[in-house]
């Protein structure tokens, strides 16, 4: 059985400039879907391959790494093309890594795309290739990616973990603190 109060973590990014070279990745931990108990924030190079690190730094480092017991990710790649490693998130923080989409991924436009724009797009679309395929969970309408955890239990803790929208309050806080970085001058 699932805690009300499980201690679960989500990660997006804030939106970014075309030109910026930097982007700001946001981690909110939270106990259930009420109790927001931390947020964290980690600059990341925009396109770059950075992501992976600096999220399990965000993890380890953080005063809640011992109550996690989900990372939520809003995708798998943030600032751009700056693609997330979720099976060395996974082995070296020792926690689950659920990645969540609203909907199923274009392979063929995002290859397109990396190899239009990145001289290593082999390796990227090689790591992408790496995670496992996405599969459309319970309500329909959203798409996982997990790793260290089974469908249907990712499934039962974002029912626990969520309010009224279909991803867990933790991933929808980060995007919505992300957000609040658009009018800063």
């Amino acid at each position: 059985m699932i805690k009300d109060e499980i201690g679960v973590f989500g990660i997006d990014d804030a939106p970014f400039n075309k030109n910026d070279k930097n982007c700001l990745i946001i981690g909110t931990y939270m106990r259930g879907n009420r109790i927001v108990d931390g947020v964290y924030f980690k600059k990341i190079e925009k396109d770059g391959l950075d992501s992976t690190e600096k999220i399990i730094k965000m993890v380890i480092n953080g005063r809640h790494k011992t109550k996690i017991k989900v990372i939520f990710l809003d995708g798998i790649t943030f600032g751009g093309f700056n693609i997330v490693n979720m099976y060395e998130i996974y082995e070296l923080t020792g926690i689950p890594v659920v990645s969540i989409m609203e909907k199923e991924p274009n392979y063929e436009k995002i290859y397109s795309a990396i190899k239009k724009y990145f001289d290593d797009w082999r390796e990227r679309i090689e790591l992408i290739e790496s995670l496992p395929k996405p599969k459309k969970i319970n309500d329909n309408t959203s798409y996982i990616q997990n790793i260290g955890i089974d469908k249907n239990k990712v499934e039962d803790i974002i029912k626990k973990t969520r309010l009224r929208s279909k991803i867990p309050e933790c991933l929808r806080l980060s995007h919505l603190i992300g957000r609040g970085f658009l009018d800063i001058d």
